[in-house]
C-alpha cells in the first residue's frame, strides 16, 4: 500500500466526523431502537469507506468496481436526507442497501471481478454478507421504532 498524508486527513476526518455523529445521537430524544439503529448506520457507514479506501472488497482498493458499495451508500444516506430520517422509510432503504449488496457480491463473483484476490470469491462473498446483515439489522431497529410510534400514535 503506498499511503499519502490525503489518505490520513480523510481518515481524520471521517473520525471526526463519527464522533461529532455519535455525540449527537446521544443527545436524540428518540427511543433507543431508533438511536440504536442511527448508531449502527452510522457505524457501518464510517467502516465501510474505511475498508473501501484502505483494502477494498472486490479486489484491492484501486479496482473500480467498489465503488459500487459506496454508490448504493450514497443513495441511502441521499434517501434518508430526502425523508428526513424517518424511521419507516429507513428501514426501507436499509432493507434495500442489504439487497444492493448481495447483488454486487453476487455479480462481482459471476462476472469475476477481483478475481487476482488470494481469497476469492469468498473476500467478497463473506464481507459483503456482513455489510448486508448490518445493514438489516439496522433497517429492523428503525422498524421497530415505526412501530412503536405507531402504537404511541406518532407519525413515523
Amino acid at each position: 500500500m503506498n499511503w499519502t498524508v490525503l489518505d490520513f486527513v480523510i481518515a481524520g476526518l471521517l473520525m471526526a466526523a463519527l464522533g461529532l455523529a455519535l455525540v449527537l445521537l446521544f443527545r436524540l430524544k428518540r427511543s433507543r431502537a431508533y438511536r440504536a439503529g442511527l448508531f449502527l448506520f452510522i457505524v457501518t457507514s464510517v467502516l465501510l469507506i474505511i475498508v473501501i479506501g484502505a483494502v477494498g472488497i472486490i479486489g484491492g482498493s484501486e479496482n473500480d468496481a467498489n465503488m459500487l458499495y459506496v454508490a448504493a451508500l450514497g443513495a441511502a444516506w441521499l434517501g434518508a436526507l430526502m425523508m428526513r430520517f424517518r424511521s419507516s422509510w429507513l428501514a426501507r432503504f436499509l432493507s434495500v442497501l442489504a439487497l444492493a449488496y448481495i447483488f454486487v457480491a453476487a455479480s462481482a463473483v459471476i462476472l469475476r471481478w477481483g478475481q487476482a484476490g488470494a481469497a476469492w470469491p469468498w473476500d467478497i462473498l463473506i464481507a459483503s454478507a456482513v455489510y448486508a446483515i448490518l445493514w438489516q439489522v439496522s433497517a429492523w431497529l428503525f422498524g421497530l421504532d415505526a412501530d412503536i410510534r405507531t402504537l404511541k400514535g406518532n407519525r413515523p
